[in-house]
């Protein structure tokens, strides 16, 4: 085994980009004339392949950087394709108390892959950045451990979720509830919003503390913020918030219930007030999406054996409805992504759709051309290129312009997790959009969306299954989560990380599943606030505010 300079590392293999196949033909080929475009100016045609990058070349840096090959570590998480709805495993009393996971510790040896893997190619232009990090205009020769800058929230009713959470505990049906959802307001760093089981929906300020959390012991700063609960009083408490969204300005939250006897959807002002709520006929809504101009939301639930897409109008009670009859949303969860006010994107499986609705209907207004056995889970879309990228188990991210052509791109050995634009800020590189994607093989790309060809503009690899990924709001810096720890890099500059943080061990990383060993996973949050300063990570009962700078 040869070393590097900073001990053993993984070598990830290089992408294996999708050659076209005589049997995939038909999906490269250009869409049917007759297709209607999209409401927004096309993308510029695909230019022609670049030549391929000097191998020999590529290979001496490489084995320069990365002298030494190591067994990756086993992947503990599977597909977030295959998520269920989590519940917190306490609904049928203490026979069905749960048999915890292993506790997931942070790594106390050198395999931590924390460095860029092989398939790094060009390196990518930094932004301007206003988020600067902690280390502004000096030499970065260490990795900053920010375990010491931790707020914890409870998520019970008590200062401390330790107790609740102790076996014994446990065994008599009591329980603090399980975190699904985490998001901070899209303008004031100060307010951060989070729900799950148990009726737990609350928006906190994270500005303002009260007492000493008593378990802080000596390694994080431990606060009990003010919050406010966003749950009507005829809510049943063990009612599960299955959605939850912000609008683009942060006036009204939207928070989506389910319980035994109904379900709704709920809006709230951030400081906790009533809007109006509309109810639910067929629950539970499992996706919520605000339009551009938060004059609609869009919904998404099972129904009779397939899936039932609602919008709802902001403004007045009304709503509109399109179903998709025999698709399993178990088997192929539905993901979307608004392009315009009345106009957005639907994908799952092998779908790829563009809906828009008017008047009293939603109908389909163009489908893309996807291959046979494509398994798409998510899709985001970009307003400023008006391109569209999609990922699915296969380890593949497509990006799609407005005619329906795409670019594949083989991005990872095995499913794809994570998926997200960089934001940017002005002046806008015209040759250049970076979306960054992660996998449960470990590693972390960031490509160049408007590239016709070629390797990665960098890739990091972390180990575990990435579970979650961020960009600071200005895109200076991108942060990637497993279920042990959390690295954070300045996009650019991605040599060695500019920050680290690991879980410590506590019964609120556990899992509740009455099942560990089943295909269910745990949800992962992971969120920086307006101004990149904070990030909040969380799972299962556990949520941390992690202070970058």
């Amino acid at each position: 085994m040869q070393l590097g300079v900073f001990g053993p590392l993984v070598a990830h293999p290089p992408p294996q980009h999708q050659q076209p196949h005589e049997s995939d033909d038909d999906a490269e080929a250009e869409p049917d004339l007759d297709m209607q475009p999209m409401p927004v100016p096309a993308a510029a045609p695909v230019p022609a392949l670049p030549p391929p990058a000097n191998a020999a070349a590529l290979e001496v840096e490489n084995s320069r950087k990365r002298q030494g090959d190591r067994p990756q570590q086993s992947i503990v998480n599977g597909s977030p394709a295959k998520r269920p709805r989590l519940s917190n495993g306490y609904e049928h009393g203490a026979d069905a108390a749960t048999t915890p996971m292993e506790l997931d510790g942070p790594d106390q040896g050198e395999n931590n892959h924390a460095y860029p893997s092989p398939l790094e190619g060009e390196q990518a232009s930094t932004p301007a950045p206003r988020t600067d990090g902690p280390e502004q205009g000096t030499q970065i020769d260490k990795v900053e451990e920010l375990a010491s800058e931790t707020t914890f929230i409870p998520l019970g009713s008590g200062l401390d979720d330790a107790h609740a959470l102790s076996p014994a505990t446990r065994a008599n049906g009591d329980s603090v509830p399980v975190l699904l959802h985490c998001q901070w307001h899209p303008r004031d760093p100060s307010l951060l919003a989070a729900a799950g089981t148990d009726a737990l929906a609350r928006i906190w300020n994270i500005s303002r503390g009260a007492p000493t959390d008593p378990a802080s012991e000596d390694h994080v700063n431990g606060v009990v913020p003010d919050f406010h609960t966003l749950v009507e009083d005829d809510v049943p408490p063990k009612a599960t918030v299955t959605a939850m969204a912000w609008n683009w300005d942060g006036s009204a939250i939207a928070i989506a219930t389910d319980s035994d006897s109904k379900a709704r959807l709920t809006l709230w002002t951030p400081e906790g007030s009533h809007i109006h709520h509309f109810e639910v006929a067929e629950p539970p809504i499992i996706k919520l999406r605000w339009s551009p101009s938060n004059g609609a939301i869009l919904a998404i639930a099972p129904d009779s054996g397939g899936a039932l897409i609602t919008i709802y109008l902001a403004s007045t009670a009304n709503s509109l409805t399109y179903f998709l009859p025999s698709h399993d949303l178990n088997a192929e969860p539905l993901d979307a992504a608004w392009i315009t006010e009345t106009e957005f994107l639907l994908c799952g499986g092998e779908l790829l759709a563009r809906l828009g609705y008017s008047g009293n209907e939603i109908t389909q207004v163009q489908k893309f051309e996807t291959r046979e056995g494509d398994t798409l889970t998510q899709v985001q879309y970009d307003r400023h290129c008006l391109l569209a990228a999609t990922c699915g188990e296969k380890g593949v991210v497509d990006i799609w312009d407005s005619q329906g052509r795409r670019r594949s791109i083989q991005a990872h050995d095995d499913a794809v997790t994570a998926l997200a634009w960089q934001p940017i800020q002005p002046p806008i590189t015209e040759n250049e959009r970076l979306i960054a994607s992660g996998g449960e093989d470990g590693a972390i790309f960031i490509w160049n969306a408007l590239a016709t060809d070629g390797p990665a503009k960098c890739s990091m690899t972390m180990g575990p299954a990435i579970v979650a990924l961020a960009f600071t709001p200005d895109g200076a810096f991108i942060a990637g989560a497993t279920n042990e720890r959390v690295l954070i890099w300045k996009v650019g500059d991605h040599s060695i990380p500019r920050a680290t943080w690991s879980r410590l061990p506590h019964p609120g990383w556990l899992s509740p599943r009455m099942n560990p060993e089943s295909d269910e996973e745990d949800e992962h949050c992971l969120a920086w606030d307006s101004t990149g300063h904070k990030l909040a990570y969380g799972v299962n009962s556990r949520l941390a505010v992690i202070n970058f700078r």
